[in-house]
């Protein structure tokens, strides 16, 4: 399966790395590692990874090529396979693209499409690559893997963590990733993002068939001096591992006060309803964007209709 993917990285000389907007670790951990991995592995090869900043800063940062290093070069898109989604649209000049995803949506752009849904992470994806092509990682880039597997596996707790999760762990360790040192970036808070944690846990409310959810404003942000990716990426599983509660979700106004809607469910698929809405990804942690509360009200309808079949 990855074996175009490497013809293509060894037909171009110029390569750029895109992801999605607001990236999350699986995100950014897939485009440096794969940087790190190219490096390594082709010679002669100019690699960019590109994207506006988030959470994660410390993680690296991006660079910033001129517009005509598009021109002739593969974009190489990772962890999101739809095309308004993508951080940094150049990639649309680029000479060819490639979408390497483990979401369950289609893609509305990519010359080739890479997808694998049973895949927790995009980072598993790449190093299943490494394993089937026999390609070198360096240090760095295990760490970076090892960091989006670690998160998108939800700390090996979700349901679509098993033993090809486990193996890759294992083969970014023997290769030299540091642990630690991911753990102190994923559990490592400062204080306003503990009390925001505080916060969520007497606040969250519930509907008759107890879905959990939280409306945040776009004022919450300053009263806590936290991002928006924190509070809706960030806080969304405050109201996980509750043993009353099936599903849940968190809307979380942005400045242009679009809502961003993060829904998760215990056990039973719900990514229908985040498609619904515009939105996707997996079968039990998913989300979308919608233009107002009403919207918001809607998706929770649809929700609770769920987790009242769950319950009868």
């Amino acid at each position: 399966m990855y074996g175009v993917v490497i013809d293509k990285i060894d037909a171009y000389g110029t390569i750029v790395i895109h992801r999605h907007i607001q990236p999350d670790l699986d995100a950014l951990g897939s485009q440096l590692g794969l940087r790190n991995i190219i490096k390594k592995n082709f010679k002669n090869k100019k690699v960019y990874v590109v994207g506006e900043g988030g959470d994660y800063d410390m993680f690296g940062p991006m660079d910033r090529p001129e517009d005509h290093v598009f021109e002739q070069a593969l974009a190489i898109v990772l962890d999101v396979a739809g095309k308004d989604r993508v951080s940094d649209q150049r990639f649309l000049d680029a000479k060819e693209t490639i979408v390497i995803d483990h979401h369950r949506n289609p893609t509305d752009f990519a010359d080739i499409f890479i997808s694998d849904p049973e895949q927790v992470a995009t980072c598993q994806m790449l190093v299943q690559m490494c394993k089937d092509e026999k390609l070198k990682i360096d240090a760095d880039a295990a760490t970076y893997l090892f960091a989006g597997l670690t998160t998108d596996s939800g700390r090996f707790l979700y349901p679509a963590t098993d033993a090809t999760t486990f193996d890759s762990a294992l083969y970014l360790v023997e290769r030299g990733a540091r642990i630690q040192e991911v753990y102190n970036l994923v559990y490592e808070e400062d204080l306003n993002k503990r009390k925001l944690r505080g916060y969520f846990i007497n606040h969250f409310k519930w509907t008759k068939n107890n879905v959990a959810y939280m409306k945040n404003p776009k004022t919450l942000k300053n009263e806590y001096n936290v991002s928006t990716f924190t509070i809706s990426r960030g806080m969304v599983n405050q109201m996980a591992g509750i043993k009353e509660i099936p599903i849940w979700a968190n809307f979380t106004e942005t400045d242009s006060e679009d809502i961003l809607c993060e829904l998760r469910s215990k056990e039973v698929p719900i990514v229908d309803i985040a498609k619904k809405f515009g939105g996707g990804g997996h079968d039990l942690a998913c989300g979308c964007t919608v233009a107002s509360w009403d919207e918001t009200d809607r998706i929770l309808e649809e929700l609770d209709k769920i987790a009242e079949r769950i319950e009868t």
